[in-house]
C-alpha cells in the first residue's frame, strides 16, 4: 500500500507531501491544476520515463519518493530479500533522482539500483491506468495483450515458445536464400575459384622454397666471382702452384719436423700436435673447397630457369598472399569454398528440409497457443460480462474472438478481437467500433479488476476511467472502486461528483500563484472542504445554500453506500 508521496521540484510543484489512507482515495481539482502531474509523479517513482524537462523551472535536481508498506505483500517481500534490500517494519521507500545534467538514480531503501531492478519492485505494488491504455482497448491489434497477459504463465510460456521457433525458421529461411543465389552467379565465382585453384596446384609451392631459390639465385647470379675465389683457395690450401708448397703440405712438414725434436721437450711435442690438428683441418677445407667447386658445374640454362620459378613464385604473392606460405593456405581455402559450392545443392536439400520440420514445429506450437487462448478467451468473457453486470451493463454480451491467421508470425496465428453487443437483439460488433466512451471505461475498469485479482498488486491507480460517463453509470463505477477498495488501496484522479463523493479520503490539487511564480498544491479535504468540492464538481456556486446543501446530501449517501460496500 502507498503510504506517502513526495514531490520535489517536479513541473509545478515546488514541495509536496502527501499521506494517502487505506481503502478509496480520490483526487478532484480544477482542469489545469495540475493532476497529472501528481500521476507523472507516481509513474516517475514506479521506474517510468524521466525526462529532465520535468524539472521544474530554475531547479537543478528534481525527486519523487514513494513509501509502502509491504509488510502484506509477500511476492514484494521476497523480492526484497532476494535483491538484499531491507524492508525494515515492512516499509520501504523508492526513490527517482532526476538533474539536469541527465544523470538519473534509484534508489530503494536509499541503496542505489538499477532502473529495471526498481520496476520489478514497483510492478508487485502498484498499477497505473492512465488514458493510454484506455486508447488501446481501442486498438485491436492490442486485443492480444490483453488476453495474453490474461491467460498469465501458461500462455506466457506457449508465446515465448512460438518466438523462438519463429526465429529459428526465420534463420533456416535466411541460410537457404543466401544458398539459392542466380545460377549465372554461382556459375561465375565456381569458374573464377576454379582458376585461382589450378593455377595455385600447378605451381606446386613449397613451404620455404623462395629463400632457397634466392640463395641459389644468388650463388649462380656470381658464379664467376665464386669460382675464382674458390680455386685460388683451393691451389693454396691443398693443391699447391708448382712453384711452392700447399698449405696442408707446409704444415705436415712443419709438424714432421716437430715430431723429430718433440722427445727432447714437452713443448715441441705440444706444437707438433697443434701442427698436425692444423694440418687435417686444411686438408678438411680443401675438400670442401673442391665441393664447391664441383657444385659450380652448373647445366645451361638453369640461371633462366631459377629465375622464372622466382618469377612466378612473386606473381602468385602478388595476387594471393604475402608469402609463400600464405599463398598455398589461399589455395587450401579456395578449393574448400569450391567444394562447398559443389554441395550446395545438397546443402539446399538439407535445410529446405529443416525448414519444412521448423516450420511443422510452429504450426504446432502455434495451435497449441491457440487452444489455451480459446480457453482463456472464454474464461475473460465471462469474467468480463460478471464485472459489467455489476457497472449496470447486465444485459451486454462479451466475446474475445479468436480467429485464424494464414501464417505463422512471431506472436501466433491468431487475430483476437474484442465483440461487444450493449443492447439485446443487436449483434456482436468490434468494440473498438461501434461502443461508447462510457462503455469503453467500463470495459477497461472490468479489465482491471481482472488483472488485480491475478496480479495480486496492493494499488491501483485510475486515472480519469470515467471518461465518457455521467449520471447513474457514474455512482455505478464509483461503486465498483468502493468494492475493489475492500482488498485493495485505489488512487482515483476523477471529474465526477458521484465517484469522489464516495472517497475514503479526498484530496484537492489546487494551482496558486504568488511571487510571480505558480505552484501546484495538494491537501486533504475534512467535511466541510468536500462539501465545498462537490458544489462545485456538481456545477453549482460553490458557497450557494441550494448547491452546498445538495453537496452534504450526496456525501452523507456517499457515507451509507460505502458502509454497504466495504
Amino acid at each position: 500500500m502507498l503510504l506517502e508521496l513526495t514531490i520535489k521540484n517536479i513541473a509545478l510543484i515546488e514541495s509536496l507531501r502527501l499521506e494517502f489512507a487505506q481503502g478509496f482515495n480520490v483526487l478532484t481539482g480544477e482542469t489545469g491544476a495540475g493532476k497529472s502531474i501528481v500521476v507523472d509523479s507516481v509513474n516517475l517513482a514506479l521506474g517510468g520515463r524521466a525526462d529532465r524537462d520535468m524539472i521544474r523551472t530554475g531547479a537543478e535536481k528534481g525527486m519523487v519518493q514513494a513509501v509502502f508498506d509491504i509488510s502484506e505483500n509477500p511476492r514484494a517481500l521476497a523480492f526484497a530479500r532476494e535483491q538484499g534490500i531491507d524492508a525494515e517494519d515492512g516499509l520501504i521507500a523508492v526513490r527517482r533522482e532526476l538533474s539536469r545534467s541527465g544523470r538519473n538514480l534509484c534508489r530503494v531503501a536509499d541503496v542505489v539500483v538499477p532502473l529495471n531492478t526498481l520496476k520489478q519492485l514497483t510492478g508487485l505494488l502498484m498499477d497505473v491506468h492512465g488514458q493510454h491504455e484506455h486508447q488501446a482497448l481501442m486498438n485491436p491489434a492490442r486485443h492480444m495483450d490483453f488476453l495474453d497477459d490474461f491467460g498469465g504463465e501458461a500462455i506466457c510460456a506457449l508465446r515465448e515458445a512460438v518466438a523462438a521457433r519463429h526465429a529459428e525458421r526465420g534463420r533456416i529461411a535466411s541460410d537457404l536464400k543466401k544458398l539459392m543465389k542466380d545460377a549465372s552467379e554461382k556459375e561465375r565465382l565456381t569458374d573464377a575459384l576454379t582458376f585461382q585453384a589450378q593455377e595455385i596446384a600447378a605451381a606446386r609451392l613449397k613451404p620455404g622454397e623462395e629463400d632457397r631459390l634466392e640463395r641459389k639465385l644468388a650463388i649462380l647470379e656470381n658464379a664467376e666471382k665464386i669460382r675464382d675465389g674458390v680455386e685460388t683457395a683451393y691451389t693454396l690450401v691443398y693443391q699447391g702452384d708448382g712453384r711452392s708448397a700447399s698449405a696442408q703440405e707446409a704444415l705436415l712438414r712443419s709438424a714432421e719436423a716437430m715430431d723429430r725434436i718433440a722427445p727432447i721437450n714437452e713443448k715441441y711435442a705440444a706444437l707438433a700436435g697443434r701442427l698436425r690438428e692444423i694440418y687435417y683441418a686444411a686438408q678438411d677445407v680443401g675438400y670442401e673447397l673442391q665441393g664447391i667447386v664441383d657444385e659450380l658445374d652448373f647445366e645451361p640454362g638453369q640461371l633462366e630457369k631459377l629465375a622464372g620459378r622466382l618469377d612466378l613464385i612473386r606473381r602468385l604473392e602478388r595476387k594471393y598472399g604475402a608469402t609463400v606460405e600464405e599463398v598455398i593456405a589461399y589455395g587450401q581455402s579456395v578449393n574448400e569454398q569450391l567444394s562447398q559450392l559443389g554441395s550446395s545443392e545438397e546443402r539446399i536439400a538439407a535445410l529446405k528440409k529443416a525448414y519444412r520440420e521448423a516450420d511443422a514445429k510452429l504450426r504446432a506450437a502455434c495451435a497449441e497457443l491457440t487452444e489455451k487462448r480459446k480457453a482463456a478467451a472464454a474464461e475473460l468473457a465471462e469474467r468480463i460480462c460478471e464485472q459489467l453486470r455489476d457497472l449496470g451493463m447486465g444485459r451486454t454480451r462479451f466475446e474475445v474472438r479468436v480467429e485464424p491467421e494464414e501464417k505463422p508470425t512471431a506472436t501466433g496465428m491468431d487475430r483476437i478481437e474484442f465483440m461487444i453487443s450493449p443492447n439485446p437483439g443487436e449483434p456482436l460488433r468490434p468494440l473498438a467500433s461501434i461502443a461508447s466512451g462510457g462503455e469503453i471505461s467500463r470495459v477497461m475498469l472490468a479489465l482491471k479488476v481482472i488483472s488485480m485479482d491475478a496480479e495480486g498488486v496492493d494499488s491501483m491507480i485510475f486515472d480519469e476511467i470515467d471518461t465518457g460517463v455521467s449520471g447513474r453509470m457514474a455512482q455505478v463505477v464509483g461503486e465498483k472502486m468502493c468494492m475493489i477498495a475492500r482488498s485493495r488501496q485505489v488512487l482515483c484522479i476523477t471529474h465526477l461528483p458521484q465517484i469522489a463523493a464516495l472517497g475514503n479520503a479526498h484530496y484537492l490539487v489546487e494551482k496558486v500563484v504568488g511571487d510571480d511564480r505558480t505552484d501546484t498544491v495538494v491537501r486533504a479535504l475534512d467535511w466541510d472542504g468536500r462539501v465545498r468540492e462537490l458544489s462545485r464538481l456538481v456545477g453549482g456556486a460553490e458557497d450557494s445554500e441550494s448547491s452546498l446543501s445538495h453537496a452534504t446530501h450526496m456525501l452523507r449517501d456517499a457515507e451509507e453506500t460505502r458502509k454497504r460496500l466495504q
